[in-house]
């Protein structure tokens, strides 16, 4: 299982402000990056044409049993978000950014390398709302130029441009930023921040990932965030239910974002760690934007959803296949970045203040199979 931890690098890394390093390959595993030719809409979602047998769902995991050496609770709930101002406008349109976990191994490019977990963040700047759309690994899809493939062997092939193309053609959605995780640089990142508190709704025992907690409030350093957002053995729907779990990790990103920050200085605080792991494969012109619009989107407001489907076998693998439903949410998502629609619009200038707001981790969180 080679999975990688993509949940915390979200919430923290739209809030990165310096100018691209392409001369600067390699010398990080977190990139963040502007694709091209993959910002505009298509007319439609395009799945591959595919009706798997009947019967392929898998049978829910059973709840480890206790164990001697599982971790207890040790964390709590964020707070109240702080009184916050800046004077940095935010994007106007819908924002569509691809986060990616890379399989690289030390010494291998990140850009090259298999994508083992892959979201779809889509945020509503005039509503504050969005989605957190998970992937599993396994889809099959149509890859521009190589046939059909898994989804995570598209990074390996092209890097982030065939990958960021890929995931366009599959749903017909833009791609406007790419942010790609490795393995130490997102352990020291946490670290480096003290840590994010997630809630574990169920007991885990994994001996493959690491992921050995009871359930409750839990404060993860680095290694146990890792640990948590890879386990797919003890968990309920495999490959699905990890997905799901990643998106927590963002959820709580934003969250720790909004308990910790409450002016653009705060913003530097949370910069001037990222710039120690993190290569830009773009300019500086967005990145101040999107850190304020992070810094002002409420996880209670995003919905954190796993892509529908079914699991079969393929070219001899096994796979997931993406049908109607898949294609039904990437249309539900492209009028608003909202599954079922968004609520009334929020009223943003270039000077905003957020008021103190109770902030929830306990925000919409499902896997949808068809």
């Amino acid at each position: 299982m080679r999975g990688r931890f993509t949940a915390l690098i979200l919430g923290v890394t739209l809030a990165v402000t310096a100018n691209a390093a392409c001369s600067l390959r390699n010398k990080h595993d977190v990139v963040v990056g502007k694709p091209k030719s993959t910002t505009t809409a298509l007319p439609g979602p395009t799945v591959v044409p595919t009706v798997p047998p009947p019967d392929l769902g898998r049978p829910p995991i059973p709840e480890p049993k206790p164990a001697a050496g599982l971790l207890g609770p040790d964390g709590r709930p964020y707070g109240a978000a702080l009184h916050f101002h800046s004077d940095i406008p935010i994007p106007g349109d819908l924002v569509w950014i691809l986060v990616a976990g890379s399989d690289a191994r030390p010494g291998e490019d990140i850009r090259r390398t298999r994508s083992d977990s892959l979201h779809l963040l889509a945020i509503n700047p005039r509503t504050m709302q969005g989605t957190i759309l998970g992937f599993p690994r396994d889809s099959w899809v149509q890859i521009p130029g190589h046939g059909q493939g898994k989804i995570n062997t598209t990074l390996a092939l092209g890097g982030p441009q065939l990958m960021c193309e890929t995931v366009r053609n599959l749903t017909g959605l833009p791609v406007n930023y790419y942010v790609l995780t490795g393995f130490q640089g997102i352990q020291d990142i946490v670290n480096e921040l003290n840590g994010v508190d997630v809630f574990v709704d169920r007991r885990m025992n994994d001996s493959g990932s690491g992921a050995r907690f009871e359930p409750g409030w839990h404060h993860f350093n680095g290694a146990q965030a890792l640990a948590f957002s890879r386990d797919r053995h003890d968990v309920p729907n495999g490959d699905f239910s990890r997905s799901e779990n990643q998106g927590k990790l963002i959820l709580a990103a934003l969250s720790k974002m909004r308990a910790e920050v409450g002016d653009e200085d705060g913003l530097n605080t949370w910069i001037r760690v990222l710039l120690r792991h993190v290569d830009l494969d773009m300019g500086m012109s967005d990145l101040s934007r999107l850190g304020a619009l992070a810094r002002r989107l409420n996880p209670s407001a995003l919905n954190n959803v796993v892509v529908p489907g079914k699991v079969g076998t393929a070219g001899g693998q096994s796979v997931v296949f993406l049908g109607d439903a898949a294609a039904n949410v990437f249309l539900d998502l492209r009028p608003d970045a909202v599954i079922g629609g968004a609520g009334p619009e929020a009223t943003t200038t270039t000077s905003t203040t957020d008021e103190p707001t109770t902030t929830s981790t306990s925000t919409t969180s499902t896997s949808i199979f068809s």
